[in-house]
């Protein structure tokens, strides 16, 4: 065997082991990407889960929640810094999973639930007031385009008012 006869035998060999190697990486990063999903899923869950934990688990938190989302000059200074606080950083959750829908991370069923709430937020006045005092000027200009669409959305949600509460108690 000559010198040129091993060098065209190795490179039939590196062929040959270079396609499974390919398809070995291809296999990861698809299940690297499902994992990726999979995680923007449960970050979903989470935050939201924490959102309400946090406004159900205290009657004085929900008394300001629901107080702040209906009217928040209702709420005294320490209760607005606190509403701000507590949907302001649901605000910046939103973001993040817009973010997160953009890059096909977030499976349109949650997305689906994330702009509902969205659309509630930006059609309340106490996340109007919000929206204006940190939304506005605190998140992603791409985002911010975003939530002003949702404004003018035909396709409203749940309704947090106390009028809205007594609607759905009622019917």
């Amino acid at each position: 065997m000559t010198l040129n006869d091993a060098y065209l035998l190795s490179q039939i060999v590196a062929v040959v082991l270079v396609a499974p190697s390919i398809l070995y990486l291809a296999l990861q990063v698809r299940q690297n990407t499902q994992q990726l999903r999979a995680t923007a899923r449960f970050q979903w869950v989470e935050a939201s889960g924490q959102f309400n934990a946090l406004t159900a688990g205290s009657v004085q938190v929900a008394s300001m929640f629901r107080k702040g989302w209906d009217n928040p000059d209702q709420l005294d200074d320490d209760e607005r810094m606190q509403f701000l606080i507590h949907l302001g950083h649901f605000l910046q959750v939103y973001s993040t999973m817009y973010e997160l829908h953009q890059e096909k991370l977030l499976p349109e069923t949650q997305w689906y639930n994330c702009r509902k709430d969205m659309i509630s937020v930006m059609n309340s006045p106490g996340g109007l007031w919000v929206w204006e005092a940190f939304g506005r000027k605190g998140l992603h200009p791409e985002f911010v385009t975003f939530m002003e669409g949702l404004r003018k959305a035909e396709d409203g949600s749940f309704d947090l008012t106390a009028d809205g509460m007594k609607r759905e108690a009622v019917t």
